[in-house]
Parts: C-alpha cells; structure tokens; sequence
C-alpha cells in the first residue's frame, strides 16, 4: 500500500492540479483518488480513464461548501498520474490511495457532520482480509487551520495535510489511512476528529482481497473431474455460477470460432470454456 497527498497551498488554482502515484507502484494495482474542494458551485474533474464509485451521489456535501469526491482505477503499464480540473479558481486537497492484491470496490459509504467529531459510515458484512479505506477532511470557513485529523486507531494513516491560505479564508485539511479486515462483519461506527472544529466529510471503502472469493475455491475441487474430462457443456459447473456471488457472472463470448461463455469477476480474474463446452 502507498499513498499521496496535495493541495493548493496559500492560494486558489483555477488551472489543472497535479497529483502524483506513490513511487512503488505497478500495473494493477488499485488507485483511489479523493478530491477534497471548498466552494459551493465548483466541480472536480479527473483524467479521462479514472470512474467514480457506484453509491454515492457525487460529490457528497456538508453545509454549503465542503465537497468530497472519489475515483478510482486499476492502473496500467504507462499510466500517468491524473489531474484534477476545476471549474474555477478553487480551494482544494487531495489524496490518492493505492493498493496491491486487491479487487475493485465491494461498497462505499459516506457520512458528515457540521463540526468535530465525525462518525464513519458503517459496511455490513466485510470480507475478512479485505481492504478498508477511509478518508476525511475538515474546512474551516476562517480562523484557525486544523493541524490534525484522527482516524480510528485501527487505521495506518499515511496522509493528513492542509491547505495554507491567510487566515481569513477557508481552508481544508485531508487524510486517509487504511487497514486490512481481520474477521468478516460490520466495520466502521467510529470517531474521526479534528482537533479544530469544522464542516467535516468522511467515507469508508471495502476493496475485497484478490483469491478470497470462498464460494468459488470451495466448488471447484468438486468440479476438478468434470472440468478435466467433460466433453459437452460442463453443466454442474455451469450450475454453481449463480450461487457464487455477485462477484462472479457468466457472459457470452467465443472461442475457436465456436459459442463458448466467459466466467470473470470484478478483480479481472477469468475462466472460460473451449470450443467443446469445457471449463478451463
């Protein structure tokens, strides 16, 4: 896991904001990018390939003028580090999360609060061994900046900074931090806090682990003999895909020239059939 993390500094941009990868990154890993603007009628827009979340509409608000987005992606050989274009001159932070050995995203939630502390969203029935994301920030419409924001102590927090504007501007403090599920459940419910009190936005990801789809290691040693000698549609397999969660799904496609089906899952991990129907 690494992460990055910026912000407009003392002043507003209005041209594009760069952000930035953790250095230790290959393709396929998981990308999550959260903008974190003040301002009321100003939008956030990423690089053409990065996808917002299903759930949530976005961006998720607090009071009139602290806005949260996110985005995501599995980054590719020549990726380039994305940009965040405003439209207009904005104060704003963002950090970015990346993560290896992990699928794309199970579910998301959101949460707010007018001041400090701020209750996470809660995701009920987490895998154990997935990954769980949090990110949160604090704006402050004038006066003191925030210097720290708390994640719950469970949570690695490698990001937490500020913007830097004079004193009688709005500025915004961000962090992220995440944690590995030990036992299947509810998570989330917890405390974020900022120790300056302000509009505040939070929200919790799972990413499940790549390989710990249960259902499916559990069937496929009882469909070894099928998949190896079946000659025609390998029924009893075809039959299991159903119960195997909404991860995983038959599609239509081809092989050889011949009508074949495709089994893939939200992580990129595939099964298909040959020409004669065969799992493989």
């Amino acid at each position: 896991m690494g992460a990055a993390s910026g912000n407009t500094g003392a002043g507003t941009v209005s041209t594009p904001i760069a952000t930035a990868f953790h250095a230790d990154w290959q393709p396929g890993d998981r990308a999550l990018l959260f903008g974190h603007p003040s301002g009321a009628a100003l939008a956030l827009t990423p690089s053409a390939g990065w996808s917002a979340p299903a759930g949530p509409s976005w961006p998720v608000s607090e009071g009139s003028n602290s806005r949260l987005y996110a985005w995501t992606r599995e980054l590719q050989s020549g990726d380039a580090p994305p940009t965040l274009t405003p439209s207009g001159a904005i104060t704003c932070a963002w950090t970015m999360v990346v993560l290896r050995g992990v699928g794309g995203i199970a579910q998301v939630a959101v949460s707010s609060a007018a001041g400090s502390p701020l209750t996470l969203p809660t995701l009920p029935g987490v895998a154990a061994g997935s990954a769980l994301v949090a990110a949160a920030h604090c704006r402050v419409a004038s006066s003191t900046i925030p210097t720290v924001i708390t994640l719950p102590g469970a949570y690695t927090k490698p990001v937490d900074h500020a913007t830097s504007r004079p004193t009688a501007n709005a500025n915004i403090r961000a962090a992220a931090g995440h944690q590995v599920a030990a036992a299947s459940g509810s998570y989330g419910g917890d405390l974020v806090t900022s120790d300056v009190t302000g509009s505040m936005l939070a929200l919790l990801v799972e990413l499940p682990a790549l390989g710990t789809d249960a259902a499916l290691t559990a069937t496929l040693p009882a469909l070894t003999g099928q998949i190896a000698a079946a000659a025609a549609d390998d029924a009893a397999f075809t039959a299991a895909l159903p119960a195997l969660g909404a991860r995983w799904w038959g599609q239509a496609g081809s092989s050889s020239g011949a009508a074949a089906r495709i089994v893939t899952d939200t992580t990129g991990g595939r099964l298909t059939t040959d020409s004669a129907g065969r799992w493989m």
